[in-house]
């Protein structure tokens, strides 16, 4: 296998060389499926009509803001009767199937103003909002591996649009009508503005992410216990600001959510089948493993295994954030700071109760972050490492296969795999890294003088 001149190529290339030649080939790949169904026959091919459909959600509750019905939101009949008359009129291929809509009621409001167009020129504007976003999010991980680098250089920026498009999050969200693009957007300024000390600002921008719960909790948290004060001021600041708005805009919304929402989860999960395989989540991993997609009560091992990993991973975060807040040496704080910030990321679809896989694509964040570390700082790559990198690179292959192989194995190797990076970066940010660097090191005498 080593005389195939390709192979002995990538064997010996850098990492950096082998990222290009996998994410080209792949890259090659996917664009010649693409090409490719565009002349197969249409009972064959993937059509318009079978995309998007998790924008009908969206619709619907925009839909409902407009025509006065947001107390309507989570009433699932509601909800449905809308949905199916929408996908018929539009002629989508949904079968009998319908999104309830899980968000707060304050972001219906954003979908309000294309609830006033026609379904399908409403999912097509929807689609370039998300490009748009993901568009921004991309020059922003760039220009973070530009900062770290010292120079501009697409060796290093250039591979973050290239993994990113390629990736299978990215595929599914753009596939769904999913809102990734603009978490991911809202998540990279929360963590640059994070990484800068904006404190206050950080914490405003971070809780946008709230319209996604599981998506601002465990970072609100982790920011508020590295940044102090100011960064809660903030997420206060912003949380007053859509309280204030779902009182004033949608009265009696906030209740429902608050009464209906577990009653909706339950109906979803615990009454019917579920997709569990589609979720990364310790818990959604417990249940499949154990009990699999059917309908039913969670067994007692069941919970016990969820509660007990969720501890073991919540804990070592834990520690993690109580060392960042005691860390005294200034001059490695901006490297533990980002190892803390991609710990938090990657571990925070683990500790919720509910995240679907297309949503990792704001793994990137921690991805890009990892990759800044390595380049600005050389002299602090381990052997280890290499696991960590190894580790990064099974997870981006496995996504493509996760779906079909757990719904056959009742196993989610995407949770494994994210569950031993997790516990491979919270051991990196909490590895002391100055005994490596005593040159830099601020004694006890030193640090008085500086003071």
């Amino acid at each position: 296998m080593r005389s195939v001149p390709i192979v002995s190529t990538f064997q010996r290339a850098s990492v950096c060389k082998r990222l290009w030649m996998s994410g080209g080939a792949i890259a090659v790949f996917l664009l010649t499926i693409v090409i490719g169904n565009q002349f197969i026959a249409a009972d064959r091919s993937v059509t318009r009509e079978m995309l998007g459909h998790d924008f009908l959600a969206f619709y619907t509750a925009g839909s409902f803001v407009r025509d006065g019905r947001g107390r309507e939101l989570y009433n699932l009949d509601s909800v449905r009767m809308f949905e199916q008359a929408t996908a018929h009129s539009a002629g989508l291929e949904v079968g009998k199937s319908f999104g309830p809509w899980w968000n707060p009621p304050f972001y219906a409001l954003v979908f309000e103003p294309l609830a006033r167009l026609p379904y399908a020129l409403a999912l097509d504007l929807w689609r370039w909002i998300s490009v748009a976003a993901v568009v921004l999010a991309i020059g922003i991980l760039m220009a973070t591996l530009a900062r770290a680098s010292h120079r501009w250089s697409m060796k290093h920026a250039g591979l973050v649009p290239l993994l990113l498009v390629i990736s299978m999050p990215f595929v599914q969200a753009i596939s769904h009508g999913q809102n990734t693009f603009t978490s991911l957007l809202l998540l990279t300024a929360t963590v640059v503005l994070w990484r800068g000390e904006r404190k206050m600002l950080a914490g405003i921008v971070g809780g946008l992410l709230f319209y996604k719960p599981q998506l601002g909790a465990v970072v609100a948290a982790a920011m508020v216990l590295d940044l102090g004060w100011p960064a809660l001021a903030g997420l206060s600041i912003t949380g007053v600001v859509l309280l204030a708005t779902t009182l004033i805009a949608m009265p009696g919304s906030l209740g429902d959510w608050l009464r209906q929402l577990p009653a909706n989860v339950r109906w979803m999960q615990i009454e019917h089948a579920y997709l569990w395989e589609r979720h990364v989540t310790l818990k959604s991993f417990w249940r499949l493993l154990l009990q699999g997609r059917e309908a039913g009560e969670p067994m007692l091992i069941t919970t016990a295994l969820t509660w007990i990993s969720l501890a073991a991973v919540a804990g070592g975060l834990l520690l993690a954030m109580l060392r960042m807040r005691g860390a005294a040496f200034i001059e490695l704080r901006a490297v533990y700071r980002d190892r803390l910030i991609g710990a938090t990321i990657t571990a925070m679809p683990l500790l919720m109760p509910f995240y679907f896989d297309y949503d990792l694509l704001l793994l990137a964040v921690p991805i890009t972050l990892y990759a800044a570390d390595r380049i600005a700082h050389p002299e602090l790559v381990q052997r280890q490492d290499r696991w960590f990198t190894a580790g990064w690179a099974m997870l981006f292959m496995w996504l493509y296969f996760n779906p079909a192989i757990a719904l056959h194995t009742h196993v989610s190797g995407t949770v494994i795999l994210l569950s031993s990076i997790s516990v491979m970066s919270i051991r990196r940010a909490m590895r002391v890294e100055y005994q490596q660097m005593p040159s830099i090191v601020l004694h006890p005498q030193q640090s008085a003088i500086a003071a």
